[in-house]
């Protein structure tokens, strides 16, 4: 009976072992996430919770984390009725002011309006949360990703932090922000132009002091969160900042958004980037 008890013990210390050694196997696994095989926008949700929560919150409570809201009638009447536009008209399925008021919109993975439906007739149309902002405002992608974010949040997250600006710039992450805010704030589509209001005049110093206030979110919660790599990313120079990447220029016909050839900062086909000349 001694006997058999100490085989038994034997045989279960060894499925422990396997099993210990299968779950550290899994838990390396786990560690690293494969980096998807084409870029696509995925929303500032996915920034939210444990990576970028002081981020997302101070996000919310800027001008860009209600861009969508500005779409509904009777919202900023005044500065409608400035360009000529009806402030009591809903604007939130208009191709030309979605592409500035959302993130990614005509774009993989972007922001799809209220009635948008697939070829076999299914609603296809961005999930809209009132206590949870996402594509439907001027996201974090539309400033720091040319084409989305899919694969280079993960290179973030494989990594901690601990990455070269040139490690996720390959992946779409663009430092050149003070052209970025050109893709919308002084195109010539914007009909708030500085020759209507001096309020439009753009001046990028002043702007992003408005963008990321984010101070005033951290806690005991998401202390663990700060950018231990930012000033050490600062001090490198990357490709886009040597040399701008385009910006998206587009038209709107038959009532549909499309965009000029070759104005796209990101060429699917070639799987490269298009800088300034």
């Amino acid at each position: 009976m001694g006997k058999t008890l100490k085989i038994m013990s034997l045989i279960l210390l060894s499925v422990a072992i396997v099993m210990g050694g299968a779950g550290d196997a899994d838990a390396k696994k786990k560690k690293k996430k494969k980096i998807p095989k084409k870029p696509s926008y995925v929303g500032a949700v996915k920034c939210n919770g444990s990576c970028h929560d002081a981020y997302y919150q101070a996000w919310v409570k800027s001008p860009h984390g209600g861009t969508f809201n500005l779409l509904k009638p009777g919202e900023r009447a005044e500065a409608k009725k400035r360009v000529d536009l009806d402030p009591e008209k809903d604007y939130t399925t208009t191709p030309l002011c979605l592409r500035c008021h959302t993130t990614g919109y005509k774009q993989r993975g972007g922001f799809k309006p209220a009635g948008s439906k697939n070829k076999k007739g299914k609603d296809t149309s961005s999930t809209i949360d009132p206590e949870e902002p996402n594509k439907e405002q001027v996201g974090c992608e539309m400033c720091h990703s040319v084409a989305g974010g899919a694969q280079m949040r993960v290179v973030m997250k494989n990594t901690k932090g601990d990455f070269k600006k040139s490690d996720t710039e390959k992946y779409g992450q663009r430092w050149d922000y003070a052209n970025v805010c050109t893709r919308c704030h002084t195109h010539p589509n914007t009909p708030f132009k500085p020759s209507v209001h001096d309020k439009y005049k753009f001046n990028f110093e002043e702007r992003k002091k408005k963008v990321h206030k984010i101070a005033d979110y951290w806690n005991e919660d998401n202390m663990d969160q700060k950018l231990e790599k930012a000033e050490d990313r600062a001090k490198e120079v990357s490709q886009s900042e040597k040399t701008p990447l385009v910006i998206e220029d587009f038209k709107i016909k038959k009532g549909k958004l499309k965009f000029k050839k070759g104005t796209k900062p990101y060429n699917k086909k070639k799987k490269s980037f298009n800088y300034q000349k």
